[in-house]
């Protein structure tokens, strides 16, 4: 068993998370010009980001032989969003993209920017046409963004959102919530690929950064994406 694959992997990887998650456009967006037509455009891509992300983590479940992994994904990323509607990051999604003068079917209906549509792609080839361990680690990326990087991204994004559109914490509740399922999610899947790497030689820690890398440069591309959209938009209605 190869320990060393292991040593100081996950100081590496938050070290990976946090460098792109410094550069994402979206942040100074949101903390600047904030505005709820550009909150509704981010409300519609990223539920069609969370929608994708579900099966996406299926395709983990079916590649991984590993019976205690298949059931953690399943009890917390794919039934705790389908099956407990009041734990559905989907259906919070809907409640704040009401709050922000959308419409239920401009949520469930809403068409994927092409930077959106590229993003997915990414981690559709990562996470289906990979080893498990590979997808997962990818996966988990995403969960892990929250600990690492921002301050508390998911809670501090909640607070600009009050600030700026004159929301509710009720109306924020993707915001102020989605820390804490994050840290459950991201854990435990990173626990897993830490278990497992060591035991496996088909997957080496540097397949692993690799996925890391991948992940978070399409996590880069998705939030660009939607800050541009937005700041297209906005001043496009200023001409």
């Amino acid at each position: 068993m190869n320990h060393q694959a292991t040593d100081g992997l996950m100081p590496e990887i938050n070290g990976t998370i946090r460098r792109v998650m410094d550069s994402i456009k979206w942040f100074d967006y949101s903390e600047h010009r904030l505005t709820k037509h550009g909150a509704g455009i981010y409300v519609q891509q990223h539920g069609v980001f969370t929608r994708h992300s579900r099966c996406c983590w299926a395709h983990v479940v079916g590649a991984c032989p590993e019976v205690e992994v298949r059931r953690f994904i399943v009890r917390e990323n794919l039934f705790e969003e389908e099956g407990i509607p009041e734990k559905s990051h989907f259906l919070k999604l809907v409640r704040m993209g009401l709050s922000v003068g959308l419409s239920e079917a401009e949520v469930h209906e809403a068409v994927a920017l092409p930077s959106t549509r590229a993003s997915m792609l990414i981690w559709e080839t990562l996470t289906r046409d990979h080893h498990w361990l590979i997808g997962c680690t990818a996966k988990a990326c995403l969960e892990q963004v929250n600990q690492v990087a921002c301050g508390d991204m998911s809670k501090n994004e909640g607070r600009r959102w009050m600030a700026r559109l004159g929301l509710s914490a009720h109306d924020v509740d993707f915001w102020l919530l989605h820390e804490e399922l994050d840290k459950i999610h991201g854990s435990g899947a990173f626990d897993a690929v830490v278990k497992y790497l060591p035991q496996t030689r088909v997957v080496t820690r540097q397949d692993v950064m690799g996925a890391v890398e991948d992940s978070m440069f399409a996590w880069k591309i998705f939030l660009d994406g939607i800050a541009e959209a937005a700041e297209g938009e906005a001043m496009a209605a200023a001409q």
